[in-house]
């Protein structure tokens, strides 16, 4: 149950062949450069480092689906263990995760070993996974032997594997997903955010402004992305006490929207920026040595001008609340023209949110 990398000879006049006469060694059918589960974290979001991981299975998961880019894609999840006792998480995103036949696993003996190859790193959550790329492939039972030693290791093991069911709950379809309880800026602006805080609204607007005066970013928890502090030599998180990890850099942008019945602000964090300059905070700061959140990146100015329908929900910080934008769409429709902006006239409820103009 092997799923092979696809190659090709191609001889030209020029080829010559000859007779090998001294013995050779045997060529291996397999070779993969495995990373040990524990240093994965230092790959998180370096997309062009890939890893090959490599386990026996714990557990499957049944396919599901998601909405990646406007798309929707199907997933699989895996948890493997390493011979330490290690666990990871594996999700393998589109069809390559039909390509392995439950029922066949069912019937081999335990334990039953598998490899991942081309994988990225990724965090979720606080949680490390790997995340399969155009270039996975899946080899079950290699003969390697990597895979003799975790056999050697679990041969004793009455643990089999677990077959979780997926979710049978659909996700909206796109549109759906895009016109959710749609509003104007001007209609958002007159609802009572406090009191509307389970639900998400969609609003067709284009970012106008940067506000970078609270800067850009914040060293974060890398288990609740709240931000901490640092005390002493470590860092505290009000909800995890001392972090035994190094912090993670999480994008938080404060900018201003328009369409054609005003403007407001709004709060954008993380994965969500992310998804509209496709660049990871960690790279940006890591990398690119941007570490001053009052210095902003030049790739961020290309925030500005961009026209979206935003996915907004209201939070709360503090004594205040925000709207913060959870996802975004491409519009199909041409950006939007913006006018003048009207000055609205203020409420009482408008005025003691930060987010909204007053």
């Amino acid at each position: 149950m092997i799923v092979p990398h696809a190659a090709m000879l191609q001889f030209a006049r020029s080829t010559v062949f000859k007779n090998v006469e001294e013995d050779i060694p045997e060529i291996p059918q397999h070779k993969f450069n495995f990373v040990e589960f524990d240093q994965l974290t230092s790959k998180i979001d370096i997309n062009y480092i890939l890893s090959d991981v490599i386990g026996r299975v714990i557990s499957i998961k049944g396919i599901e689906e998601s909405t990646i880019n406007d798309r929707m894609v199907k997933r699989r999840g895996f948890v493997i263990q390493n011979i330490r006792e290690e666990t990871l998480n594996v999700t393998l995103w589109g069809e390559i995760g039909n390509n392995i036949d439950e029922n066949s696993l069912q019937t081999m003996p335990e334990p039953v070993v598998i490899v991942f190859s081309a994988m990225a790193a990724k965090q979720y959550m606080g949680g490390l996974y790997v995340a399969s790329t155009s270039g996975t492939s899946f080899y079950i039972d290699p003969d390697i032997p990597e895979t003799k030693k975790i056999k050697k290791r679990f041969s004793h093991s009455i643990q089999g594997i677990d077959f979780i069911a997926g979710s049978t709950k659909k996700p909206l379809p796109l549109e759906e997903q895009k016109t959710i309880n749609r509003a104007t800026i001007i209609e958002l602006q007159a609802l009572n955010p406090y009191q509307n805080q389970e639900t998400k609204f969609t609003v067709k607007a284009t970012i106008t402004e940067l506000h970078t005066h609270q800067g850009w970013f914040y060293n974060a928890c890398p288990r609740c992305y709240r931000q901490i502090k640092q005390s002493g030599t470590s860092w505290w998180c009000d909800n995890h006490g001392h972090l035994t990890t190094m912090p993670v850099s999480w994008y938080k942008i404060n900018a201003r929207i328009e369409d054609s019945t005003g403007g407001m602000n709004i709060v954008m964090f993380g994965k969500t920026v992310q998804s509209l300059i496709n660049k990871p905070c960690s790279i940006l700061t890591i990398q690119e040595g941007y570490t001053d959140p009052a210095v902003i990146p030049p790739i961020l100015n290309q925030l500005k001008g961009m026209s979206k329908i935003f996915v907004i929900q209201f939070r709360p910080r503090g004594a205040f609340i925000d709207a913060v934008v959870i996802k975004s769409f491409d519009d199909d429709v041409q950006p939007l023209s913006l006018p003048a902006p009207t000055t609205i006239p203020s409420t009482e409820t408008i005025s003691s949110v930060t987010s909204f103009d007053p």
